[in-house]
């Protein structure tokens, strides 16, 4: 995950907006009451937050085949992030990995609970695009909350995917990615 940029989310939940594709060619799963163009033809987000359930659903779009992560930053960079890694195998199986960063550097594993959750994904046209949730405060002390107000977000991508059957295969470095 990079430093570098920053999205600000801001959590106006009561105008209904239309979402359609951005950048991506995949148009989203479900309607969302928010959207954003991350970066231009790289990555977009959709969110709706359920008040009622305490949740937040995400919809990631981006442009690669490799894995996708979007993060929840205490301080705009990598750490204390609460991170979401997920990928999409050619079997079209989706993926998605609960993990904390304590620097630059990889993120690990969340040894606490999984509180990210994949709803459903594809890959097409060299996008991957998931759909994930996650309650908003989750108790666990490897999360960051999410509050209504403003909440900073991080993102990367990888070109590979992670492997379901071989466990030690991790997530590389991004670069600027």
């Amino acid at each position: 995950m990079s430093g570098n940029l920053i999205i600000v989310l801001c959590a106006c939940w009561v105008i209904l907006e239309e979402c359609t594709g951005l950048s991506s060619p995949i148009a989203p799963f479900v309607t969302y009451k928010h959207s954003a163009e991350l970066q231009k033809d790289i990555a977009d987000l959709w969110w709706t937050v359920d008040d009622a359930e305490r949740e937040i659903t995400f919809e990631l779009h981006m442009k690669s085949t490799g894995w996708i992560a979007l993060g929840i930053s205490p301080a705009g960079g990598m750490k204390g992030a609460d991170i979401a890694i997920g990928w999409v195998e050619s079997s079209g199986k989706v993926f998605l990995q609960d993990r904390y960063s304590t620097a630059n550097s990889r993120p690990m594993r969340d040894n606490t609970t999984q509180d990210w959750f994949v709803l459903q994904g594809q890959e097409k046209d060299g996008w991957t695009a998931i759909r994930f949730k996650r309650l908003l405060h989750t108790c666990d002390s490897m999360d960051v909350p999410i509050k209504s107000g403003t909440n900073i977000l991080i993102f990367a991508y990888g070109l590979v995917d992670l492997d379901s059957n071989r466990p030690e295969v991790d997530i590389m470095y991004h670069g600027t990615r």
